[in-house]
């Protein structure tokens, strides 16, 4: 009995077939959990998380009063899912700007002065997510689709400001990243 060897090359143009893609399933880290990456950021002892004062989404990406996200080449601001599908930066040449992918960009004015703490709702396969803003960067890696990634900063001002959230994947290689949402809490 012989085999024929698979043929495993592609023909060239669109796919022929429909593949259906589901989007990721995760659930968020619980409060308790959030508060403490908000302690291990301050360095305390313990902070206790207040209400939330902003959430923004694929579905709820503007507050008239707080503020907005809005998303450079997304890959996909899926509402059925809830999703933001962000394609990895990857550098395409040999100077900084020389970039391809999704960026996000969010700003929010604060009501009052105080510490905020900013948490980005994240997951991707083997993805780093890069939480850019006045305080520096932070940044949390999710290996699979069904980790639930948290970045987060805090920031005490009483001044509007803008911050970025990005992915990465090894290598500068390509992938995707997700935003489950954006949120700020008045600490």
């Amino acid at each position: 009995m012989s085999s024929t060897p698979l043929d495993r090359t592609r023909p060239a143009g669109p796919p022929t077939e429909r593949v259906p893609a589901q989007p990721p399933r995760f659930t968020r880290i619980s409060k308790e959990a959030l508060a403490e990456v908000a302690s291990g950021l301050a360095a305390t002892s313990e902070i206790v998380l207040p209400e939330l004062l902003m959430e923004l989404t694929a579905r709820q990406p503007y507050n008239a009063a707080l503020g907005n996200i809005d998303v450079y080449q997304p890959g996909r601001w899926d509402t059925t899912s809830d999703l933001i599908y962000m394609d990895t930066i990857r550098q395409v040449g040999p100077d900084p700007g020389e970039w391809d992918g999704s960026a996000s960009y969010i700003y929010f004015k604060p009501v009052s002065n105080g510490n905020y703490l900013i948490v980005g709702n994240v997951t991707g396969y083997q993805t780093t997510a890069h939480l850019f803003g006045p305080w520096g960067e932070t940044t949390a890696y999710t290996a699979h689709t069904s980790d639930s990634g948290v970045v987060a900063a805090l920031y005490e001002t009483d001044q509007e400001f803008e911050f970025n959230l990005t992915f990465t994947a090894p290598d500068n290689g390509y992938g995707i990243g997700y935003i489950e949402s954006i949120q700020v809490f008045s600490l």
